[in-house]
């Protein structure tokens, strides 16, 4: 038995706005499902996001049905799960026209059954729990969700998932704790492995755009990663100009997706997503940062995107028309560039013998000591650092009403003086008037 497993293809993204990251997008995914086939693999899985938008365009929804009819040609089936991307707060979305056509096969909770050649349904209270099924081997899984969603009074994962059938797989698009290291979801994890029901011959995983390998109970946790490199963190190449250029060319950032036999092995395919680089130069002059940036480009792939980081300290600051006109040059060449400015005019020096008392007032230190806590526990110290605060605020506050002035009761009207303050002099006219 041999499956595909694929994640996070995105299409329709428009980044940076560029039209022609549309096509790289559609492209990544053609190829994909093509070496499936050719790997000629018994069914494909996509573990969420196979949209950018829960509303993709006229275009995008052609693109996603003239690829996956690839795969339906040579009847392989497709089963897949809405990730956070591209799943509704309706009862519908684009996979209920895609799963009208053939084309793909949704798992997880539905209001109605579904019972065909490649899917089965469980009742669960009011709703089904719809899995795929092909040749003995069921593929369960679940939308997104929150982690509330999921961890709330009781675990949902563990609550719908009991005693899986031996040789089943599991289909999630959440960011897993232990595989969350270094990615964008480091500090937003949603679950981790203890989290997930056990008994699983394999664990289908979208959401994190890093490939990832890791094990559960000896059953393998995986993330393909994205098709397509979505943002700077997944650059293929980097570029470092401090003293002299250094190019580094293999970064981790491969993008593919994994073919697995019999839930064991695992063979990850490359696909050709576009060249992205990461460019870091450093500069103390003006001149220095042009003749740097001149390198730096010169060294970048033919077609490629840059995204450019320049720092240093350089008396004036940098003109940013200049380094546009620079990179205007390569306007043909690189595919796509943009800047950012981390130059500073002027170097801000903070005296070392400064002390924490002279920084910060005694109430500050007090907040800072408060929120000095481990972000898995924030949650269970803030109703105590919300009232340090209130109770500072109040105390304050009544400091302040004690210490009003007392006010002094009016007088007749005949006792009062009225006193006039001089106004500023307008033009050459100097005078004033008063009317009683």
């Amino acid at each position: 038995m041999k499956f595909a497993h694929i994640a996070d293809v995105h299409l329709g993204y428009e980044q940076y706005n560029q039209t022609f990251r549309l096509n790289d997008f559609s492209r990544v995914f053609r190829e994909a499902i093509e070496k499936a086939i050719t790997e000629k693999v018994d069914f494909i899985l996509i573990a969420g996001d196979l949209f950018h938008s829960s509303r993709p365009s006229p275009r995008t929804i052609r693109d996603a049905i003239e690829i996956l009819g690839l795969a339906k040609e040579k009847e392989i089936p497709v089963f897949a799960i809405e990730g956070n991307h591209d799943k509704t707060i309706k009862e519908t979305s684009i996979y209920d026209l895609l799963e009208h056509l053939g084309l793909v096969y949704t798992v997880g909770l539905k209001r109605t059954p579904r019972e065909n050649e490649f899917q089965k349904s469980r009742k669960v209270g009011k709703n089904y729990l719809v899995y795929g099924y092909f040749e003995g081997v069921e593929i369960h899984g679940l939308r997104h969700y929150t982690k509330w969603q999921i961890l709330g009074k009781e675990n949902l994962l563990k609550l719908l998932f009991r005693e899986p059938k031996e040789d089943s797989i599991l289909m999630l698009h959440q960011a897993v704790e232990e595989l969350s290291k270094d990615t964008k979801y480091e500090k937003a994890v949603e679950v981790g492995k203890h989290d997930l029901p056990e008994g699983f011959a394999y664990y289908a995983l979208g959401h994190i755009h890093q490939r990832r390998e890791g094990k559960y109970n000896d059953a393998p946790l995986v993330y393909p990663g994205s098709l397509e490199r979505t943002e700077v963190r997944e650059a293929s190449h980097a570029i470092i100009y401090d003293r002299e250029l250094k190019v580094f060319e293999k970064l981790e950032n491969v993008k593919g997706f994994y073919v697995v036999r019999d839930f064991e092995n695992l063979e990850f395919v490359k696909v050709n997503a576009r060249p992205f680089y990461r460019v870091v130069i450093k500069a103390k002059s003006k001149e220095d940062i042009k003749k740097r940036l001149r390198e730096a480009m010169n060294a970048v792939e033919s077609g490629s995107m840059s995204i450019i980081y320049l720092e240093g300290t350089i008396r004036g600051g940098v003109d940013l028309k200049t380094i546009y006109s620079i990179l205007s040059d390569y306007s043909e060449r690189i595919a796509y560039y943009n800047v950012e400015n981390n130059i500073l005019s002027e170097e801000f020096k903070i005296s070392e013998d400064i002390t924490r008392e002279e920084f910060f007032n005694e109430f500050e230190r007090e907040l800072f000591y408060r929120l000095r806590v481990n972000p898995k526990e924030f949650e269970d110290e803030i109703d105590t650092v919300v009232e340090f605060i209130l109770e500072k605020y109040s105390s304050s506050k009544e400091k302040v009403k004690k210490e009003e002035p007392k006010v002094e009761k009016e007088k007749p009207a005949e006792e009062q003086r009225i006193e006039v303050k001089k106004p500023k002099a307008i033009g050459r006219i100097d005078a004033w008037v008063i009317k009683k």
